[in-house]
């Protein structure tokens, strides 16, 4: 993908988590169903384009990790999913455990709190790999960039809301900023520095796993908030845009 294309995207993304609080429901429609239909294009995103590639990049690990009799192999890529789908549900149990224990509401809590640290920094990472990794894919067939901005500006959409509404004034200062800066400071290293196909192999499974949890847990709403059919629209028209391209 082009610097200049990769550029914008990723501004477009630090811009999302920058301003994620002003959505107030885009040509009429309200936040709940705009949150929903983000939710939809994620979960197309997941099932038709995400899930392909891990099978794809399986495949390219296992041929260039061939020489080094490395155990199980073909299994590197779900494994690393698997580690990163447990590192962020972690992250959800443990802003929870603040939640119930009361630690978030005491009034030292601040952006000191290593609750807090955690949970921004988890995602400050995460953001940071989502950007580079848009830069440094190995996919033969890579998605055009228009696409990858939407489906994961949308991710980024539901996450920020989601992390607004769990750290609400700390999100606004210093949150918001930091993952902001952490999507540029991504883009900047996918421009300069390369690392081998293994390890980018295995940064795209953690990455994946990252994204199918968040996706589930995050940004699908609950049963009494949830508009199915702006769901059901969003992520049926992203999958036809999907199928378009292939």
């Amino acid at each position: 993908m082009g610097i200049v294309e990769t550029f914008i995207a990723s501004l477009f993304f630090a811009l999302i988590f920058l301003f994620v609080g002003r959505l107030e429901g885009p040509l009429g429609f309200s936040r709940r169903r705009v949150m929903s239909a983000a939710a939809g294009v994620s979960v197309a995103y997941v099932f038709i384009r995400m899930l392909p590639e891990l099978g794809e990049a399986g495949a390219v690990f296992v041929r260039e990790t061939a020489q080094r009799q490395l155990p199980f192999p073909e299994l590197r890529i779900y494994s690393s999913a698997l580690l990163g789908f447990i590192f962020f549900y972690g992250l959800s149990h443990l802003v929870k455990w603040s939640e119930i224990s009361g630690r978030k509401n005491a009034p030292d809590y601040g952006s000191g709190d290593p609750v807090f640290l955690l949970h921004i920094g988890g995602f400050a990472v995460y953001s940071w790999l989502v950007t580079y990794l848009m830069l440094r894919g190995i996919t033969e067939t890579p998605l055009p960039i228009l696409l990858y901005a939407l489906a994961m500006g949308l991710h980024f959409l539901g996450v920020g809301h989601s992390l607004e509404h769990e750290h609400g004034r700390l999100y606004k200062r210093p949150g918001r900023q930091i993952l902001a800066a952490a999507v540029m400071a991504g883009w900047l290293c996918g421009v300069f520095a390369d690392v081998p196909k293994p390890v980018i192999i295995t940064l795209l499974g953690f990455v994946s796993g990252g994204v199918v949890m968040n996706s589930m847990i995050m940004e699908l709403p609950s049963e009494k908030e949830g508009k199915f059919w702006a769901l059901a629209t969003g992520a049926v028209g992203y999958a036809l845009l999907l199928f378009l391209v292939r």
